[in-house]
């Protein structure tokens, strides 16, 4: 409405052209490569505690927690990228060791290659040393090694072969059952101390005679992850099951982890507890129950509760709906790096997240109890010779602790947590359910009836995607699965829009070994044009010339090497580690961003010591380092008695110009990135100058503050109607122009030194 003015006089007002919304959030880091476990999606981190809880603790297992950690020391936030495996593999004839005693047999280890590339235990062949559990063996033709099936023995299974899968010799222990005993068709037994054999293990059933050794050599292991795409997956329990309704269990719906990988199936587990029948709660005609997430490692007398969620319920109206009190959505990110969520409830679990509920129950539907888990090994005719799961159940229940899968007291339990192999089947394996113990119903309102309902369960179906003889990064990323492993990530961080970014890291790529993933992330940060690579020109092993070799074949103004790698103190393990570069690099670009600002050199004494570094694997001459910074290479440097520093600053552009120095590169980066975040809020305003000026009176003061703190010589910023012509307007554009002096770095000082004869006078 316009203003109306009646009588004559002065009238005044303030316009405010000054305001703009600032769409500038907290920008930060992006690291790609493995990572012991976590989200299988870029996820964002706002300190290391938060790193940490997501992507396990750090350690000298991959480099690029490392950079992570040196990077967050600084900074306070940076986008992990996990890369983990897509083909999942195959496990070439492991041996099953069977014990027996008369007409009876057993499963008590089993035996998996060390080798990915073996072809299984050919010629593989057992005998009993003296028929009370010693064997010897021979494993692909290696001479023979021989062990106990006797826990008592020094030269047990465990103690000859190991557990590692990149142990020396051809196998090693996948699972040595110690606690279980055997599980037979007709029952389950457990062998006595007096057998000579699993000493201590109980009295369950003694044999007679000696127990003998043999082995079974099983068919090929297929791990492909529950999904059967052989890609890296997140933790599942078995489907929860209902009590019994007219004779019959109902599937209600399953929890999943929020990080993906073998270690999710080891990190929490899961409690149902205080179930309610329905009807004889307020609120709802739906029964209720309480969720607890606990630390896996927990015991019932040493409960560490991580989260509590109360009182949830089946009932999809209800605000205590158990999917949208814990969460159910879940992103994924397929080859094309394209980001889909699915789930209606935001994830308030730090841990888990609920799937496939069966939203078809009968209302009176409340968690009994769960499906069978499934075995650890596919053992076509030998399943029922694998020890089953036990259940920490009595004959009567304990409020004191939690029914359900054994952890407390039976280890052999754990080996259910490993990744399930493809037809694994159950076994001898039995559904769970608490109606199944003595004097346990639903019909009691007690409280204390009420807190005997109560049963832990246990995470499957985690995959790291890649067999556990093969380390991550040795999923050579020149490979096809290793190229497509990095390259969705790569993709998904094309995106601008969703994910706002100013480095890229990754480690455990260099171009001497990873030219094709190399280009793809230097493609990747010239095409969203705001953000830096810090790359590795080569190995631990790449020489000098083969580094400026490598360095000379990018011409780039996005991305920085550096020569050589060195050696650093990992904190968590107090172990000496080598590592490349971008390990610590990441870490002496934040510092100088925090101290100073992006357009200063992350070099020299001032702002380019390498925090934790100890020793250079390469102590460079000074012919060296000109060698290496005239082919574009950053030198780092071992000062006598002022430490490890980074002495050189060139991008890999081949052209001389302002932007082969790092800090000019960075400092438009920083520049395009502030105006292209503001400037997003003027579109679709109208072209006039009132907008024009709207641009003007933030990009001016903006640009005015780095002149300021000495990122400019001088700028000039146009945006008038000398390039907003009629005929551009009418195009819809808003044409802007900007003019930028980079201030440049004294990277040589010359001081001439010049000797006067006695009586020379000093002018000036």
């Amino acid at each position: 409405m316009a203003e109306k003015i009646v009588s004559p006089g002065v009238f005044t007002k303030e316009n405010d052209l000054s305001f703009l919304q600032q769409g500038v959030a907290d920008i930060g880091a992006a690291f790609i490569g493995p990572f012991k476990e976590g989200p299988l999606v870029p996820t964002i981190v706002n300190s290391q505690a938060e790193f940490q809880q997501l992507f396990g603790s750090v350690d000298d297992t991959y480099y690029t927690p490392l950079a992570v950690q040196n990077y967050l020391r600084e900074a306070g936030t940076a986008t992990i990228c996990r890369v983990a495996g897509k083909t999942g593999y195959t496990e070439k004839a492991p041996l099953l060791l069977i014990a027996a005693s008369g007409s009876q047999s057993g499963a008590l280890g089993l035996l998996f290659n060390t080798s990915g590339s073996a072809a299984g235990f050919t010629g593989t062949t057992i005998s009993d040393l003296n028929g009370g559990g010693d064997f010897s063996i021979v494993l692909s033709g290696v001479s023979g090694y021989s062990a106990s099936l006797e826990l008592s023995d020094d030269n047990d299974i465990e103690s000859v072969f190991g557990t590692s899968a990149y142990g020396a010799k051809s196998a090693y222990s996948y699972a040595f059952f110690k606690e279980n005993g055997f599980i037979f068709n007709t029952g389950s037994y457990t062998i006595s101390s007096a057998d000579g054999i699993l000493s201590g293990a109980g009295t369950t059933a003694a044999f007679a005679g000696n127990i003998s050794a043999s082995v079974v050599v099983l068919a090929d292991q297929k791990f492909s992850g529950s999904y059967g795409t052989g890609e890296a997956c997140e933790g599942l329990t078995p489907m929860i099951k209902s009590q019994l309704i007219s004779g019959d269990r109902y599937s209600l719906f399953q929890i999943e982890t929020i990080t993906a990988g073998n270690a999710a199936n080891t990190k929490v587990k899961v409690g149902i507890s205080n179930v309610k029948a329905a009807g004889t709660t307020n609120g709802t005609d739906y029964g209720t129950f309480t969720v607890v997430v606990r630390d896996f490692n927990d015991t019932d007398k040493k409960k560490v509760v991580l989260e509590t969620y109360s009182n949830v319920n089946l009932d999809p109206n209800s605000p205590n709906f158990i999917s949208r009190v814990i969460g159910d959505r879940k992103r994924s990110i397929d080859s094309l790096g394209k980001i889909t969520e699915s789930g209606d409830w935001v994830n308030n679990s730090k841990y888990i997240r609920i799937v496939n509920v069966n939203e078809a129950a009968p209302v009176q539907a409340v968690p009994f109890g769960h499906e069978a888990y499934k075995l650890p090994v596919n053992a076509g005719n030998y399943a029922n010779f694998i020890p089953r799961v036990t259940f920490s159940t009595g004959s009567v229940a304990d409020s004191s602790k939690y029914s359900g899968i054994d952890f407390d007291n039976n280890g052999d339990n754990k080996i259910y947590m490993k990744p399930v192999p493809v037809n694994a089947g159950n076994g001898a394996n039995a559904v769970f359910s608490l109606d199944t113990i003595a004097g346990l119903t639903l019909s009691s309102t007690t409280s204390a009836e009420i807190a005997k309902r109560q049963f832990i369960i246990g995470f499957q179906e985690g995959f790291d995607g890649y067999a556990p003889n093969t380390h991550a990064a040795d999923i050579d990323p020149a490979t096809t699965a290793g190229k497509l492993a990095y390259g969705k990530h790569i993709a998904a961080l094309s995106n601008a829009d969703e994910y706002d970014i100013n480095m890229v890291i990754a480690p455990h790529v260099n171009r001497a070994d990873h030219s094709a993933v190399f280009t793809s992330i230097l493609d990747m940060v010239e095409q969203r044009a705001d953000a830096f690579f810090i790359g590795d020109a080569g190995n631990a092993s790449t020489s000098l010339s083969a580094t400026i070799t490598q360095a000379q074949s990018v011409d780039s103004n996005y991305a920085a090497v550096y020569y050589p790698w060195v050696k650093t103190i990992d904190v968590n393990t107090n172990k000496l580690i080598t590592v490349p570069p971008s390990v610590l690099l990441p870490g002496v670009f934040a510092a100088n961003d925090r101290v100073a600002a992006e357009w200063f050199a992350p070099a020299g004494l001032n702002r380019g010591g390498l925090v934790g570094a100890v020793s250079v694997l390469d102590r460079l001459t000074q012919s060296e380092k000109d060698d290496l910074y005239e082919a574009k290479v950053n030198p780092i440097v071992q000062f006598p008695g002022q430490g490890i520093v980074v002495f050189g600053q060139k991008t890999l552009q081949d052209k001389p110009s302002a932007l082969d120095r790092i800090n000019v590169r960075r400092l438009l980066l920083t520049v395009r990135k502030y105006i292209a975040s503001t400037s997003r809020y003027l579109v679709f305003e109208q072209n006039t100058s009132t907008t024009r000026n709207r641009f003007l009176n933030i990009v001016n003061p903006y640009l005015e503050s780095i002149q300021q703190r000495q990122g400019l010589y001088a700028f000039r910023v146009v945006m008038d109607d000398t390039n907003n012509t009629p005929d551009v307007i009418d195009r819809n554009i808003m044409k802007g122009a900007i003019y930028l002096q980079p201030t440049k770095t004294a990277e040589f000082i010359q001081i001439d030194f010049n000797i006067l004869p006695t009586g020379a006078a000093f002018n000036g």
